[in-house]
């Protein structure tokens, strides 16, 4: 508990002002479009003048009614989408920087608080908040590292409906059915009494796979939260619960073999019939923020986390074949728990000096996890308990300082920051059968990082901005001690580090939104995946580069045709990432990173009218990319191009039919390559529900 301490006294001794968990970003809505370019210069605690931001409000689509990734990312171009059929975790990569396997190069963050299990230790993202729930998807490069922290493909950040004094009593019930025997239910309540504001929030979905066996899953979500107002202070609760379960019945093989399961035969064999993942978690969170003057704030958030993950996976098993042998008849069972306390305390100032206004922002975080692991051995392939094999405790202590300084030149703004990170990781095994030894590490690293950024605005609505800035990857629990027996780690492994530059134009007229960005990254140490005929090997694979454009915009087409007035808006927008990445330095000297497709380009359109209906054709274009690191052929991924057809329709003021055609064109494709095959995505499937609103 010491080090929580100094957060404490700083809450109740200090007259503060409230903020929306790990300083949320309100931000403000674009010139009536789904697509945001976001720049204000200062939004709370933050500094944003000179990075790259993309917001998407998500209430300017059809409801999402299951956690379909396609369509909440359809405006935000570069994010490459890694899909699961049973949408049981988000699994998101960005402009080639690494696996996407439960999100591990991407922080993700719900209302400003990080989700993964350990963000430092094991950035896994089991959890991901349900989109159904969720208000804003935006999405923060370039100088996300010094806001936040670790992991070079940036921050997305899910934001919740805001809350406020006076909020008028308000919710909604709804049940949506669906192919593969999707049900899902979206519920909430929002209202206010007195000084107090609250929302409580629950979802659920459950369903079964494309695979015919073991491939049904179900997951719950409640999120409740609570604000106070008091005077300049606000003072905000929240509290999320989450518990899943889901089958994991086994990939496919590109090629036939011997025991193969081979893609393009039969989609509905699975190859693990008992193999299951479990995750529960909880997590807490207090906050206060205060505004001491005109000029200034100060921001203080505390939360903590329970959260456990169970597996069961049977032996014997390899890429897209069904197990065999001896190993057949019995599994590995993993119990990995992750428990801590955690703060951050955040300072705002705006100050004049040379005759214009500057502003200073700064702070500091302690993140502290505890992760015990308990691996046994089952004597059956579907047992849920066995002989203990491994046993270890494992820790994560970070203190963080990051400060940055925005100076106002004119019309030219200069933003320097920097970041230091103290990373203590300690692992003490106490009991390894496999290697018959056992072992105990600590290591302390810091990190330090340093960014400018640079915003030139060309008019009131339009700006150039420019970004150059360090973030980094560190070493985690599983490049120190391998979890999957198929997998191999380098003795040598080192910590990654990346320097974004990027050069870009945006701006927003009544008609028109756009952003056009040039972006170069030299990636040193990069962690990669290279495929043996025994399993995986994880390694530094050296180092590389990754360039190219992002370009995005949205065309309010009735602003330019008449005609189409009468009949409502009609939003079109289109965005594309190129990318050229490649190894210049190590054993994969000018491979092509896993995940780095040349294109990812998306396209749709948007029609509503008069909040009588909500219709959209959202559309993506993946192109060729690998699975691994050495571009082997059975792990690549080939070119897919899926459309969504979605739809809601006010019947009354209190009663909306939703539904929705997914992979109109019934594409059959895979995006998302495991160590036990290729992942088949959906094929067409449809959905039909009722919303009641009060």
């Amino acid at each position: 508990m010491h080090y929580i301490l100094p957060f404490i006294l700083l809450v109740f001794g200090t007259p503060l002002k409230a903020q929306e968990s790990l300083d949320e970003i309100q931000v403000s809505d674009s010139k009536d479009g789904p697509f945001s370019m976001y720049w204000e210069e200062n939004k709370g605690t933050h500094i944003f003048s000179g990075k790259k931001n993309t917001l998407t409000d998500l209430k300017q689509i059809p409801k999402l009614q299951t956690n379909n990734y396609r369509q909440a990312t359809s405006q935000t171009p570069g994010l490459l989408i890694s899909e699961i059929p049973n949408e049981s975790l988000a699994a998101i990569t960005y402009r080639g920087l690494g696996d996407p396997h439960e999100s591990y190069n991407v922080l993700l963050l719900q209302d400003g608080l990080p989700v993964a299990a350990d963000m430092y230790g094991y950035p896994a993202h089991y959890y991901s908040p349900a989109l159904p729930m969720m208000d804003k998807f935006q999405f923060i490069r370039g100088g996300a590292g010094l806001l936040y922290g670790p992991q070079p493909g940036g921050v997305v950040n899910y934001l919740s409906s805001p809350l406020h004094k006076g909020q008028a009593f308000s919710g909604h019930a709804g049940l949506t059915a669906g192919s593969y025997d999707l049900l899902s239910t979206n519920n909430a309540v929002f209202g206010s009494s007195g000084d107090h504001a609250y929302g409580v929030e629950y979802f659920r979905r459950q369903g079964n796979g494309p695979q015919s066996v073991n491939s049904d899953f179900s997951a719950d979500y409640v999120q409740l939260r609570n604000h106070t107002f008091k005077g300049k202070n606000t003072y905000k609760i929240s509290f999320n619960g989450y518990n899943s379960d889901h089958g994991e019945p086994g990939g496919f093989a590109k090629a036939s073999g011997t025991n193969a399961n081979v893609y393009g035969g039969d989609l509905k064999r699975a190859t693990k019939r008992h193999d299951r993942l479990k995750v529960t978690r909880a997590q807490l969170a207090a906050g206060v923020e205060r505004r001491l003057d005109e000029d200034s704030e100060l921001h203080v958030n505390i939360w903590g986390q329970a959260y456990e993950r169970f597996s069961k996976r049977q032996r014997g098993g390899g890429f897209g074949t069904f197990p065999s042998g001896a190993d057949e008849a019995s599994n590995t069972i993993n119990t990995q728990r992750y428990y801590g306390l955690s703060g951050e305390v955040r300072y705002r100032r705006n100050y004049r000096a040379f005759g214009n206004e500057h502003t200073f922002s700064g702070g500091v975080l302690t993140y502290n996890i505890d992760s015990p692991l308990h691996e046994e051995r089952g004597a059956r392939a579907d047992a849920n308990s066995g002989v203990t094999r491994r046993r270890m405790e494992r820790a994560t202590r970070t203190n963080s300082f990051f400060a940055e300084n925005r100076f106002a030149l004119g019309k030219l703004m200069v933003t320097p920051g920097v970041r230091v990170e103290s990373i203590r990781q300690s692992i003490d095994e106490r009991k390894n059968v496999g290697t018959g030894t056992t072992r105990s590490d600590e290591r302390t690293d810091t990190q330090p990082l340093f960014g400018l950024g640079l915003a030139y605005h060309t008019s009131d609505d339009s700006q150039l901005y420019a970004n150059a800035s360090e973030s980094y990857k560190p070493i985690t629990y599983q490049e120190s001690v391998p979890l999957d027996a198929s997998t191999q780690i380098s003795e040598d492994i080192e910590p990654s580090k990346v320097v974004t530059y990027e050069l870009g134009h945006r701006g927003q007229t009544e008609a028109l939104n756009w952003d056009v960005s040039a972006f170069f990254l030299r990636y040193e140490n990069k962690f990669g995946q290279v495929g043996t005929t025994s399993g995986v090997r994880f390694q530094n694979t050296g180092a590389g580069t990754h360039k190219g454009l992002d370009a995005a915009t949205e065309l309010k087409l009735t602003s330019f045709v008449d005609a189409l007035k009468p009949f409502g808006s009609f939003n079109l927008y289109a965005n594309i990432a190129v990318l050229d990445a490649r190894y210049t330095r190590g054993s994969l000297k000018d491979k092509t990173p896993m995940y780095a497709p040349k294109t990812i380009s998306r396209v749709g359109l948007i029609h509503s009218r008069e909040n009588r209906y909500k219709v959209a054709l959202m559309g993506v274009i993946v192109g060729q990319h690998y699975g691994t690191d050495d571009n082997a052929d059975d792990r690549a991924i080939g070119t897919y191009t899926v459309f969504d057809l979605t739809a809601d329709v006010n019947l009354t003021k209190a009663w909306v039919l939703s539904g929705g055609i997914n992979n109109l064109f019934d594409r059959q494709y895979f995006s998302r390559v495991r160590n036990d095959g290729l992942v088949w995505a959906l094929d067409r499937n449809f959905y039909a529900g009722v919303t009641y609103q009060f």
